[in-house]
């Protein structure tokens, strides 16, 4: 052999560490996604979220108009959000969309009859719309559902492993006012059939956790829940989990022909006896901790607020955020975190402990048992 020569054995021992470290390396990325434990489950993780996502802060000509037209209203509608992109940058994970049904296309237009054509065309076009409440609260970040989703879909498709996104789609009636809206929209079952057509086809089905995929084999949709089948983080990321967000006339509309919601796109709320039952949404969590804990321990998902009609922003009360996180809820909607538009210069601002958006959940996980982020070496 020549002096120079490495020998053979020792070449294959450096491919092998090469490898090896290699393979190091990416278990140390693969085993976290945003931070967290891939092995966690949905159900495992806690998450601040956006209430109301898509609504912008109020311009000058809407404070106006609901000064005019609602000023009881005035301050509880006095709050706005920074675009769905830039919440997701800030790292929201959980947002919310009202939509309003609009299956003949114009019945919310008359607020952009003087906007851009393409805003025209689309106001007019058949398809849910999203808005807050029509004349009055109406400037949204995505004026139609459809684009809504396909703001979702490329921010995901240039954010791959992203952690799971839940969406959270508030279906509104708006029946007739006398003297201020004259229609009476409500959503019917074809409605919200569209809903579930507008969802496959602008995330695409592979983007979706949807009830088929977490009730498997097992002969109900709860059954699963109950039996902690929700997709682990690894599964899970880079997919979005959306949940129908309306009255019991919608959510018996919703599973007519799709017991334990077979074929459906969303999760709803449904009582804890129903077969449907996966996702439960309890607005305020004063009072409702041990209820809350029993349902994350169970294995339902359950969405609270930290907050409402700016109240605690006002008063720089974080009583009620408290004991949203200390319930364990896996949702805690917030209309108040760091980025969003904040004239008043309010001092209250929601996060999770550690100043974080999203943590092990303590009550559905055993968070101090899951290794720590491990430093590359």
């Amino acid at each position: 052999m020549n002096a120079c020569q490495t020998p053979d054995w020792r070449l294959a021992a450096a491919a092998l560490l090469t490898i090896a470290a290699a393979g190091s390396a990416a278990s140390r990325h693969d085993d976290r996604v945003e931070g967290l434990p891939a092995t966690l489950r949905l159900d495992q993780v806690q998450l601040l979220g956006s209430h109301n996502s898509y609504k912008r802060y109020p311009s000058a000509d809407e404070e106006a108009r609901i000064r005019t037209l609602a000023p009881q209203y005035w301050d509880e509608l006095d709050y706005g959000h920074p675009p769905l992109e830039a919440q997701f940058a800030i790292g929201i994970r959980q947002i919310e969309i009202d939509v309003a049904p609009d299956p003949q296309g114009g019945l919310y237009a008359t607020p952009y009859q003087m906007a851009a054509p393409a805003t025209r065309k689309a106001m007019t076009a058949p398809g849910a719309k999203v808005l807050h409440f029509p004349q009055i609260d109406t400037e949204s970040h995505c004026l139609v559902f459809r684009e809504c989703l396909a703001i979702l879909r490329r921010w995901s498709d240039r954010h791959p492993d992203h952690l799971p996104v839940t969406v959270l789609v508030n279906a509104s009636d708006f029946p007739p006012i006398a003297g201020s809206w004259l229609h009476d929209a409500k959503f019917e079952a074809g409605d919200l059939d569209a809903l579930d057509t507008d969802i496959r086809t602008v995330m695409g089905e592979d983007r979706l956790i949807a009830p088929d995929s977490v009730r498997g084999d097992r002969p109900t949709l709860a059954e699963a829940v109950r039996a902690h089948a929700w997709p682990t983080l690894a599964a899970a990321k880079g997919r979005f989990v959306f949940v129908l967000d309306g009255d019991e006339r919608h959510y018996a509309l919703y599973r007519a022909g799709h017991p334990s919601l077979r074929g459906r796109a969303m999760f709803g709320y449904y009582d804890e006896q129903s077969p449907e039952a996966a996702v439960f949404n309890i607005q305020d969590p004063r009072g409702e901790d041990a209820h809350i804990a029993r349902l994350v321990r169970a294995g339902y998902l359950v969405r609270t607020r930290a907050d409402a009609d700016t109240k605690e922003a006002r008063a720089d009360d974080p009583t009620r955020l408290t004991a949203a996180i200390a319930s364990g809820a896996q949702f805690v909607s917030s209309d108040y975190y760091d980025g969003v538009p904040n004239p008043h210069g309010y001092a209250y601002r929601a996060s999770l402990p550690g100043d974080v958006l999203h943590r092990c959940d303590p009550v559905a996980a055993h968070c101090e048992a899951l290794p720590s982020k491990r430093a590359d070496r």
